[in-house]
């Protein structure tokens, strides 16, 4: 029996992981093949324009001249279709997604800070079978997840959390951290334009759809997270 056919982009195949190489930015389909393909990149851009042009409800496409005589095609993802189907599962309301579309810029920033250091530490990481949905679902809980510590957690429990997170991530998932100065700059912007309640209930419908490894990383920042409030409320008694 051969491989099942994939009709969904965001759900594995070779058009998740293009989808989840071309969310960040416009790439080549060059750019793109070297990321996700084991083979020859030169002999597999045609098949990663083929497969855009397949499936253009999920691909922006167009051409950039990069001399008189040669002209190369980009490819970036579509966030909408993201969207549309986080909505649907995790129930989001009209109004949390309309805060999601207008974070998608930095959104996108982040993903791509996400991906560059996962792709250090696990070069293959894109040439192996990814589910966009599941990778995009992840980098968005632990981007909220950060929002919401920066939006009502002290200076020092935010700090104290985010130590913890840059030393879960690889340890357990073997994957980069959401850790750096880059990331937090976006994560940050995100929570000074949205509420605490919103991000909040973001957060806990979002979790929903995060892989079972995930999961597990963010029961543990949790548990982290409330150790230092209880710690915190210990002190401050003792002074």
């Amino acid at each position: 029996m051969g491989r099942p056919r994939i009709t969904d982009p965001l759900e594995g195949g070779l058009a998740s992981r293009v989808y989840l190489a071309a969310f960040p930015c416009f790439r080549s389909c060059y750019q793109i093949a070297k990321m996700v393909v084991s083979g020859s990149a030169v002999n597999s851009s045609g098949r990663i324009l083929k497969l855009a042009l397949k499936f253009d409800g999920h691909f922006d496409i167009k051409d950039e001249r990069v001399t008189m005589h040669r002209v190369r095609t980009l490819i970036m993802s579509k966030a909408e279709p993201f969207i549309s189907k986080l909505a649907t599962e995790c129930q989001l309301s009209p109004d949390e997604v309309e805060a999601l579309k207008s974070f998608v810029p930095n959104f996108r920033k982040i993903m791509g800070a996400y991906i560059d250091l996962t792709l250090r530490r696990k070069p293959d990481y894109l040439k192996h079978e990814v589910k966009a949905f599941e990778e995009l679902s992840n980098g968005l809980c632990l981007t909220l997840y950060i929002a919401r510590l920066c939006s009502h957690a002290s200076p020092q429990a935010t700090d104290f959390s985010l130590s913890m997170l840059g030393v879960t991530l690889p340890v357990v998932l073997g994957t980069g951290g959401l850790c750096n100065e880059e990331i937090l700059h976006f994560t940050r912007n995100l929570a000074n334009i949205t509420s605490q309640k919103t991000l909040t209930d973001m957060y806990i419908k979002v979790r929903k759809a995060i892989s079972p490894q995930y999961e597990m990383v963010m029961t543990m920042l949790e548990g982290f997270e409330k150790y230092y409030k209880e710690l915190e409320k210990h002190v401050m008694k003792r002074n």
